[in-house]
């Protein structure tokens, strides 16, 4: 198990506070405004460095105070993990990574994501809200990625601040063909990344529907978009863009346009599935990342699902919780106190309770 325990210090309205994690599941129970996701905001800051709720973390600074500090305890491939975050009111964000009392880097410990509100309009959502999921999975397993991403960034903020100062097309081509080095680079490492992500995860979904019964999530597919028109080279598409992009000010076509799309039996997922169904396949999606991770080397992985009832019949839920009983990462989980959960013994037997 990756997260043994948790300490908050001055934290948004904690003061202090110290959660031990006893099992591979953990189900926190608390009224609105308790801070449970303010619990699942200390592990996304202890895993990235950044907040999913604020820009800047100096906000998460309790009020009255003038520095917060969190600090985890675990365990990775059979050795102790130490993960610390600090900030002060005036200083910068400092960030400490520990595996057997050496420095780690932050792509060497598990991979942590969570599951928000935002994230469960994935399937019909913003192609941002994909792109997002897709890079954080593909970034993990593949830093050398990051580098090359970051890299054809600069290089996509050069063309479009050309484009948007409207500097003669010779200009703007220099940085165009920076763009189409790094893009052809980039894409097929996207589309390579794709397919191994496509095999894993639909190979759990299908498991998990034979398990359940989850007769509507048979037929799931996905379908890679490139971001650019395929049918042409990568230049000839930069070429009939030039254009619309220098009418628009930025680059229309490109990797940075990836996305990919969710099927039922050949159709659109969200036309085909109701809110809870979509709710579902996206948590299955999430869950089965820990196989898509491990098929390219051995790893472990945190999860974490904020509000587990939402947009659930009391089925569903029983069903989803059946499923994460069984999922290989850790995974830790939020519900309103007084909701089914509260009431109900059934398939958490393997989940440690925690009230705040």
């Amino acid at each position: 198990m990756p997260i043994k325990s948790l300490y908050l210090e001055n934290f948004r309205l904690f003061k202090s506070k110290k959660i031990n994690l006893s099992g591979d599941k953990t189900l926190i129970l608390g009224k609105n405004g308790s801070g449970k996701t303010t619990i699942l905001e200390c592990f996304e800051i202890l895993f990235s460095g950044k907040s999913f709720r604020s820009k800047n973390s100096i906000e998460c600074v309790a009020y009255g105070e003038d520095f917060f500090k969190v600090d985890a305890l675990g365990h990775l491939a059979g050795e102790e993990l130490r993960l610390s975050v600090s900030k002060t009111t005036t200083g910068r964000i400092v960030a400490k990574r520990m595996l057997a009392l050496k420095k780690i880097k932050t792509n060497e410990v598990p991979l942590f994501q969570v599951v928000l509100a935002k994230h469960l309009r994935m399937v019909e959502g913003e192609p941002e809200l994909r792109r997002d999921f897709m890079n954080r999975l593909m970034f993990h397993v593949k830093p050398d990625v990051n580098k090359l991403f970051t890299g054809y960034q600069k290089a996509l903020s050069q063309r479009n601040r050309a484009l948007r100062k409207k500097l003669p097309p010779a200009e703007i081509q220099i940085w165009t063909e920076r763009l189409i080095d790094l893009g052809m680079l980039l894409s097929k490492e996207q589309h390579d990344f794709f397919r191994a992500f496509k095999e894993a995860s639909l190979s759990y979904v299908e498991g998990e529907c034979k398990n359940e019964g989850l007769d509507y999530l048979r037929g799931v597919d996905l379908h890679f978009v490139s971001g650019w028109e395929t049918s042409k080279t990568m230049k000839k598409a930069y070429q009939d863009s030039l254009p619309k992009d220098m009418a628009l000010g930025y680059t229309s076509q490109g990797p940075h346009k990836q996305d990919f799309v969710f099927s039922v039996d050949k159709k659109r997922a969200a036309s085909q599935l109701s809110r809870g169904q979509l709710k579902m396949l996206i948590l299955l999606i999430f869950l089965s990342t820990n196989d898509v991770i491990n098929s390219f080397s051995p790893s472990e992985s945190v999860l974490m699902v904020d509000d587990i009832t939402s947009e659930l019949d009391e089925g569903n839920i029983d069903v989803i919780l059946s499923i994460i009983s069984r999922a290989k990462s850790q995974v830790l989980v939020t519900a309103i106190k007084g909701s089914y959960l509260d009431d109900t013994s059934k398939n958490l037997t393997e989940f440690k309770k925690i009230n705040l």
